[in-house]
């Protein structure tokens, strides 16, 4: 059976889902272009503040960080790249992983990669930073109906001529309502593969293809579906969209990001080397 992922939308009660969709998408733009100057006093503040969202949103960690291990691999040569190229005081690779070079002789080529201090500590905070814009998604994914996504993407665009806003509203929020879908059936593949034993398959490319061509198809046939669905329904981008729902508490979270700007630029996070 499929398991429905952390990245689709559930109801709930807590203030976030109630919030004006608008209020979310600038607060997540503003937080966004913030995390390039933040430092690590601000990271933690904001991570603390999404850990408590993520909490109460009744979003499952444990089963978050399994479907998040390729973009946790991805986050770790993004940290080697940074720890290699950024030039500073150089630490020899076998001190930080506690070796000896006298005993172990074999790896002494890992003495000549030039990781930096300032490498670590950039690595660190630039990762830091793709971790935190990733949870800013997940919350907004979880907590935000694909139809109110459609009305805001609409309303931000309508003072632009020559944009067919409601076209490009539709187009958003079929993208986000498709993309747990293609994770729900990503693991639906992934479990029929294993009960069948395709992953004990030792060629990369075969397990890989395995998956990817039943995953394509699968998306194919969903999307030709919708659309033979839609054109049904004579539906179109002239129709009457739904009004916006606030919660009362917008101005506490344009407050609260307009605070965590002023704690940025005010306040020096330490570890800092510019």
């Amino acid at each position: 059976m499929g398991k429905s992922t952390q990245f689709s939308y559930r109801p709930g009660n807590f203030v976030l889902f109630r919030l004006d969709v608008r209020c979310k998408i600038i607060c997540i733009c503003l937080l966004s272009i913030m995390m390039a100057m933040a430092g690590f006093s601000h990271l933690s503040l904001i991570s603390t503040v999404l850990l408590w969202f993520l909490y109460r949103s009744g979003i499952n960690i444990r089963m978050l960080i399994w479907e998040l291990k390729y973009f946790f691999v991805i986050l770790f040569f993004v940290f080697a790249v940074r720890a290699i190229v950024t030039p500073g005081v150089p630490v020899p690779i076998l001190q930080i992983l506690g070796m000896d070079v006298f005993e172990i002789k074999h790896i002494d080529l890992l003495n000549h990669i030039n990781i930096t201090r300032e490498g670590l500590v950039d690595g660190c905070k630039v990762v830091w930073r793709f971790l935190i814009i990733m949870i800013m998604g997940l919350l907004f994914a979880c907590s935000t109906q694909a139809s109110s996504l459609n009305v805001a993407v609409a309303w931000f665009l309508k003072p632009f001529p020559f944009i067919p806003e409601k076209r490009v509203g539709i187009m958003v929020s079929l993208f986000v309502r498709f993309l747990p879908m293609i994770l729900e059936k990503a693991n639906e593949i992934s479990d029929a593969q294993k009960a069948r034993c395709a992953h004990l398959r030792k060629n990369p490319v075969k397990k890989m293809k395995n998956i990817t061509v039943p995953l394509l198809k699968r998306v194919f046939i969903c999307a030709d579906t919708l659309a033979i669905a839609m054109a049904s329904r004579c539906y179109n981008e002239h129709r009457t969209e739904q009004d916006f729902l606030k919660s009362g508490y917008e101005f506490h979270f344009y407050a609260g990001t307009i605070a965590f700007y002023a704690f940025i630029l005010f306040y020096k996070s330490p570890l800092s080397f510019h």
